[in-house]
This record gives C-alpha cells, structure tokens and sequence, in this order.
C-alpha cells in the first residue's frame, strides 16, 4: 500500500503541474485584445481586414482561413509578406507583428443581403515562454457596400466576450454544426458522465480485450486471497490514472501552444506502432508458457505479464491505456471534444474520469468480495487458459504489423518482424541461460541489442505513398480542393479516417465501402473526400481542430451552396447516409 501511495502522489504532482501551467495562461490577453480586427465593405466586391495585433505577440500567416457564410462565395485573399520565421513546432512559417491588411475579393448570390464571414486566425505570445492560443474564428456579420455600419464598420452578430486561452469561444463553436456543452451550464457533469461510460465501454474493444486477458488471468490466479485482490485493482488502477492523467497533460501543453494533437496520434509514429508489435509477441509467448520473467520491477516483460506485484498490475493499466486509444467507442467522442477545448481543471477531470472507467470492473472485483467469490476457482486449467490468451496477443501483434505496412510499405513490416524474431531468440536465449555463467548473461544483452536495431532503422523509413488517389469515386483531402468544391456548389462528404482507427474500418465495411453507398453519391452528386490521418498531416489535424474533433473518425457533409459543415455521429448507418446527403443536395 505504501508504493500505491507514492503513485498517488505522482498522480496529484501532476495534476498540480497541469495547473501551474494555466496560471501561465492566466497572463495572456484575451484574444480579442491581443488581435484587434476590423472590417471595411464600402469598396464593392472587396472586403478590408485589418488586425492590430499588441506587443510582444504575432500571427501566424499560414493559419488565416476565410469561408463565406450563405450566399457568400469569398475569393482567393491577399496577404502581405509576413516576417520568416523558423517554428518549433510548424517549421519555416511567415508571421505578422504590429498591424496586417488584408482584402479578400467576394461574390453575391442574389438576394444576399449581409455579408456574412467566418476569419480564423491563430498567434502566440513570443515572450519566453512562448504560449500559442489555439486557432480561433470570429463570425462577421457585415453590411452590403454603401450601408451605413455602426462604429468601425464591423459588425459581430451577438458575439460574447473574447474568451482567455485554452477555451473555445461561442463565435468558434458556431462555425460548425457541432458544439461543445457548456460548462456553465451542466456540460462539465455530462461530459464527465460520457468519459466515465465512455472507459467503461473501452473494456468492450478489440484493442483491450488482449490486455485484460493479462488482468483475467492474474486476478483468478490471486482470487484466494481478499488483500491481494485489492492490491491487484489499485496498483491497476493506478496505472490506468497517470496514464490518462500524462495523456491529459500532454494534450493540455500541446493546445496551449497552438500544436494540434488529436486522440490515437501515437500510433502515428511507426517506432510507437513497432515497440508495441514487440510488447505483445513478448506477452504472447510468456503466456504462452516459453519463457518465465522473474519478478523485478525493471523487467518490464514481467511488468506486463506478470500474475503478481504491483509493478506488474501498474503496468498492465498502462498498456492498456495505450493500446485503448484507437478504440474510440462512441460515448467517448463528446466528452474528449469538451476536454479538448474546455478548461485545464475540467479537461484534466475528463481525462481522469475516462481512466475511471476503464479501471471499474478490476475495482468492483477486489473490493466487493461477493464479485470475486463469481470467479472461477484456480486451478490447474488456469494454465490452458493462459496459453490460450496468449493468441489474442499474437493477433494484436499482427494488425499492428498491417498498420505499420500502410505507414511505411514492405520495408518497414521486414524490419518490424525482424525485430519481432530476434526477441523471440532473446527470450528463448534468456529462458535456456538462466542458470548459465556470465558469458551467456553476456550473449542475451547482445541479442536485446540487436533486437533495438531494427526498430531504429524503422525511424528512417520513409512514408509510404498514400492510396486514397487511387481509390475510384475518392477525392483526397486538400484545404485548397475542398474550398473549390464548396464554391462551385457542390455537395461534399468529408471522411477523415485513419487505417489504426477501428471505428473507422467498421463504418467503411458496413457504409462506406459498399455499392449502395456509391450509388447514392452518384445519385445525389456529392462529392466523396477523404483524408488519412494514417501519418501526421497537418492539414487533417488543422481540420479536427476546426471542428473540435478530438480525432478520427470525423465524417462532415457540406450542403450544397453552403459553406458551414454538419457533423455526423462517429457511427454511421446507410439510412443516416440517405438522410443527410439528400438534404445536402437540396437543402
């Protein structure tokens, strides 16, 4: 109990960091004074943007996004050379300091009578340290050219206070269909309700099902004894808790300085995908029975697979978390989008209420005795079991090998199974030299060496090309592409989807793949776009931002002649498909 109460104290140390880094962004101006901007109309078929932007902080040029409201069609804008810039996180960019000015040439449909813009924008403060705000949209609501306009001729339609860094303001929410609850109004609770059941469906997913066949295995294993048990849940538990909990704070630091990161991204970084492919061909074969770890808490073989220790049972719960991810369940998608945009406190709760259910049923089982009585009592079949669950292992070993082949193609599955056999030779080794003198000792850190070379040629792999251009019928995902076809008045159905998203794969072989489907988009003349988010792309990860996505799958229909998307439930069906892409092409 002692080693959980330092876990515990890690776990508030964390949360205490996470809050000193909103006071840092308590020193901010709210956006809107930081980025002063105004509008002119009174020259026709041009609109003049004008930032004031304050000291010490700038823009970002290649952030600013223009879409026009219904009947608008914005055309292409001119900018001013910004200053170069070499970004931490965005690379060679330009930035504006002082003022920008900008006009933005527009048509009208007939009988427009505002005209209505969405301008989104992101800056920074560059005064060390350097603290972005996330991308914000403000809502214009101007009058047609020779309209007398109030004040400094803009016009916000009901626009609330400019809202302090790490929050979404209602104008950016009002962009999209989608919204985020409010906290002042009963969202917080809700959101963290959703999180809760959202952990507790995560238990139900193929991505976690292998791990918790760990947990099974041990907790029947350990049944006999009422205090074991509970160490088993908490020590569980508590791996569960700090991971959601860095989860949380890595998410939090990243939005505050403007970088987007989105749920399931690690598995974005094909070192990621093969570390974990090894983890389980490691799992696999100790359940299997081919090799025995001992019990140290530096093993970290045992940590994942071992029947007893706390170390073992922390490390389960950290596995777990971090194969969950791909898993996104339905109920978790609110929730993690109010954590994405909400405040530090609120978002770190969701996170840690997410964990919370995801660790319930092993808590349930060691502290209400009557449960665990429910358990099958050991016995020598706990070893079949074993070997048997073992296979799941091996199956997750394999899906993550076919993710890595869309990441990065042939070369990188041959190293990843090359490392994947010279563990296998590691442990075989290890488990043969158990007893033997230092020589062998020697000969099994080789092999572990030579286990790490593959894996470190695989950071040097090129990206695969991309395959969605050749998919028939499949427009790939470009900002630019999709603004030319909302222009031109087209219906559009933006996929963004990724080959490690199982949801992903569900929807497209129940809906999306299918001859009914397609018939459908040529029935109604929707465009069908999709992007992968398989690899990094700042493109995609800019787009789950703007609709305050907390990752994939995110499915977006833009009616035709309208520039605002609806969002689509993560779950899709063809009678919702029906439904939604024949109101586009005649809404």
């Amino acid at each position: 109990m002692k080693a959980f109460g330092r876990i515990v104290a890690m776990l508030l140390l964390l949360l205490v960091a996470s809050l000193v880094r909103a006071q840092n962004l308590e020193g901010l101006l709210p956006i809107g004074e930081a980025y002063k901007l105004s509008a002119d109309t009174s020259a026709p078929g041009v609109i003049k943007l004008h930032w004031a932007i304050a000291p010490d902080y700038y823009l970002y040029r290649g952030q600013m996004r223009i879409t026009g409201g219904e009947g608008v069609t914005p055309g292409t804008p001119t900018w001013p050379d910004g200053k170069k810039y070499r970004d931490q996180y965005l690379g060679d960019v330009e930035v504006y300091h002082d003022s920008i000015d900008a006009s933005v040439p527009y048509t009208l449909a007939p009988g427009t009578q505002r005209i209505k813009l969405a301008v989104r924008y992101q800056g920074c403060h560059e005064v060390d340290p350097k603290i972005c705000y996330p991308p914000h949209v403000e809502n214009l609501d101007l009058p047609l050219p020779g309209a007398v306009a109030a004040g400094t001729g803009m016009e916000t339609a009901a626009a609330p206070p400019p809202a302090t860094a790490g929050r979404s303001t209602a104008t950016s929410v009002n962009v999209v269909s989608r919204k985020v609850p409010d906290a002042a109004g009963g969202g917080v609770l809700v959101s963290l309700l959703l999180a809760f059941a959202g952990g507790l469906v995560l238990n139900l997913m193929p991505c976690v099902l292998p791990v918790l066949s760990i947990k099974a295995v041990g907790l029947l294993e350990g049944g006999e004894s009422t205090q074991r048990a509970r160490r088993h849940a908490l020590a569980y538990t508590a791996g569960v808790l700090c991971s959601f909990a860095a989860i949380g704070i890595g998410v939090l630091a990243s939005r505050s300085a403007g970088h987007a990161l989105g749920w399931g991204i690690q598995l974005q970084q094909p070192l990621v995908v093969g570390v974990l492919v090894c983890v389980m061909v490691a799992v696999g074969l100790s359940m299997s029975g081919v090799v025995q770890f001992g019990t140290s808490l530096g093993n970290l073989g045992h940590g994942l697979a071992s029947r007893s220790g706390w170390s073992g049972d922390f490390f389960t719960g950290v596995l777990a978390v971090v194969v969950a991810s791909p898993c996104v369940a339905p109920f978790m998608g609110t929730a993690l989008a109010y954590a994405f945009v909400a405040p530090i406190a609120v978002a770190m709760l969701v996170f840690l209420f997410l964990g919370l259910g995801l660790a319930l049923p092993f808590l349930l089982i060691g502290f209400i005795p009557a449960l665990g009585r429910l358990l099958p009592r050991p016995g020598a079949w706990m070893d079949t079991l074993k070997q048997v669950l073992a296979f799941p292992m091996f199956l997750t070993a394999v899906w993550l090998v076919w993710v890595l082949a869309h990441q990065r193609g042939a070369d990188a599955v041959g190293l990843v199974l090359t490392a994947a056999v010279l563990l296998a030779m590691t442990l075989w080794w290890f488990e043969r030299s158990r007893h033997g003198g230092v020589g062998a000792k020697m000969f099994t850190i080789v092999l572990a060496l030579l286990t790490v070379l593959p894996l470190y040629l695989l950071t040097r792999v090129q990206p695969a090309s991309a395959g969605i251009a050749q998919e028939a019928g499949v427009v790939p995902f470009s900002p630019q592409k999709l603004m030319e076809l909302r222009q031109s008045g087209v219906p559009v159905f933006v996929d963004m989807t990724a080959d490690w998203c199982i949801t992903c794969k569900a929807n497209e072989h129940a809906v999306l793949d299918t001859a009914a489907f397609h018939d459908l988009l040529r029935s109604t003349g929707t465009v069908y776009m999709k992007g992968d988010w398989t690899n990094v792309d700042p493109n995609i990860s800019a787009f789950l931002q703007e609709y305050h996505s907390p990752g994939v799958p995110l499915y977006v229909v833009f009616a035709k002649g309208r520039s605002m998307g609806k969002v689509l439930p993560q779950v899709l069906t063809l009678t919702l498909m029906q439904q939604q892409l024949t109101t586009a092409a005649h809404p």
